[in-house]
């Protein structure tokens, strides 16, 4: 392959191969198709997505400086309305911010951009007694799936091309199918969307559901007083009015007087 020129102290050489390479430990099924494309100079989403995920940087610059592809283009994960918005998302899940702020000036958003590495030192600063934790219970093991880690699966199509002698992709698409990493089961009931909700302080930890939107009900514990011969209040607890699982601790500080 000829290289136009030398876009980072990385030359493109050296990044095809370091993408080789870590695609290959991955999966070597994926590894051929994507040395397939290289090779035929076909700088897809499915070349460019690994190269996000793996933080090599000069191919993506390869790719969209000589428009081997359009950014703007639908993406072929259908949750996100074009390919520049999924690459930014696996930049983001990968913390790989050269690639985040790169992808974001290739689609104009430089005035909008917001640095990871920013959104981290915020955070950082936030109180530990405010700082939102998600949790998700594995109903199998019984662990927090946002702490052992959770598995998605993708949905590809192949079709034989006579053109080109061989398998290609025609499409591909993220599954609703969720298996925790600790016990590898299914967990059943719980969608991707539902989990990415869940990270959110005001999104219930059990249906997801936002809390702003279905309400909170208060559940205030009575306990019989023999003496008064009556029933006083001990203690109150907060639930979602959708699911009434009962609200954490800094979920309760983070809606404050409102409740």
């Amino acid at each position: 392959m000829q290289v136009k020129e030398n876009l980072s102290n990385m030359s493109l050489d050296e990044a095809i191969d370091k993408l080789s390479k870590s695609v290959y430990l991955e999966s070597p099924d994926i590894w051929i198709d994507l040395t397939d494309k290289i090779n035929d100079q076909i700088f897809d989403e499915m070349v460019l997505f690994f190269a996000t995920k793996y933080d090599v940087l000069p191919i993506l610059k390869y790719a969209l400086e000589n428009k081997f592809i359009d950014l703007n283009l639908p993406s072929k994960n259908t949750t996100y309305k074009n390919i520049g918005e999924h690459l930014i998302s696996v930049a983001i899940q990968s913390n790989n911010i050269d690639i985040h702020n790169y992808l974001k000036r290739s689609l104009g958003q430089d005035d909008d951009e917001i640095l990871i590495e920013e959104v981290q030192i915020e955070s950082n600063e936030n109180n530990n007694s405010t700082s939102y934790k998600p949790e998700f219970i594995c109903p199998s093991c019984n662990v927090n799936i946002f702490e052992s880690g959770y598995k998605a699966s993708e949905d590809i199509v192949y079709k034989f091309s006579l053109e080109k002698n061989k398998l290609i992709e025609t499409s591909r698409s993220l599954l609703d199918k969720t298996v925790c990493c600790n016990c590898n089961n299914v967990i059943k009931g719980i969608s991707i969307n539902q989990l990415k909700n869940i990270c959110t302080v005001q999104n219930c930890s059990r249906c997801s559901a936002d809390l702003t939107s279905v309400g909170i009900t208060d559940k205030s514990k009575m306990v019989y007083d023999k003496e008064s011969n009556t029933f006083n209040s001990k203690s109150t607890s907060f639930h979602c009015a959708n699911c009434d699982n009962q609200i954490n601790k800094t979920q309760v500080e983070y809606f404050g007087s409102l409740i």
